[in-house]
């Protein structure tokens, strides 16, 4: 799944600018995180998206709402 790391200005081979991204929001996937249910989810969004590409927007986040979904307080259903 996705987490949130925020640049800290220290020393990061994949991160550096002028200030070191100091407070910068970065989001990266881990491919362990979470359930192998959840896990079964992300690959089934992922091979959807693969196999519609051509007919899909690129911003068509369904992993980014997933997410959104089981961190949410009230629950509700995502269209596919």
């Amino acid at each position: 799944m996705w987490k949130v790391k925020y640049g800290t200005g220290a020393e990061d081979p994949y991160l550096f600018s002028t200030n070191n991204f100091l407070g910068r929001q970065i989001f990266e996937f881990d491919p362990d995180a979470g359930t192998p249910g959840e896990r079964a989810q992300v690959e089934e969004a992922r091979q959807n998206f693969y196999r519609n590409r051509f007919k899909v927007k690129p911003c068509s986040d369904l992993i980014w709402r997933l997410q959104l979904l089981k961190t949410s307080s009230n629950h509700k259903t995502i269209n596919n």
